[in-house]
């Protein structure tokens, strides 16, 4: 059975109907250099595990729970966040997010500041284990 998406014209974009389609990245991964689980306001969760290779995030797993538009945030930020150095990585915004996905509405704004605060925190973990 397949969901139907009711999307508002002009709140999203195409990118973010490609990853409401096909969700990219999600899973979980053994030994992770790096993880962490974030929980947004309205009770949401997303789990961001990494992979590095000299400072280099080479693979991402994420595992959402929640909306559709906590799972496109965090399919979202593990494209952003492959092959960017750790450092480029902890600059991502939910600016930058929401570019990427063409828009979000106002009220899931949330969404995307749960994607890059919990990639924050799984890259604070990765330098916590490995300096």
């Amino acid at each position: 059975m397949s969901e139907e998406l009711l999307i508002i014209p002009g709140e999203v974009g195409e990118g973010f109907l490609e990853h409401a389609r096909a969700p990219r990245n999600l899973g979980e991964m053994a030994h992770p250099d790096g993880q962490a689980k974030g929980v947004g306001s309205c009770g949401d969760w997303i789990t961001v595990a990494l992979r590095v290779q000299d400072e280099v995030i080479t693979e991402v797993k994420v595992l959402p729970q929640g909306c559709i538009y906590t799972t496109v945030c965090a399919s979202a930020v593990g494209e952003l966040a492959r092959g960017l150095r750790l450092d480029e990585a902890l600059e991502l915004t939910p600016q930058d997010l929401e570019k990427t996905l063409g828009g979000l509405p106002e009220d899931h704004l949330h969404c995307a500041r749960l994607a890059v605060n919990t990639l924050g925190e799984a890259i604070a973990d990765c330098y916590a284990r490995h300096g």
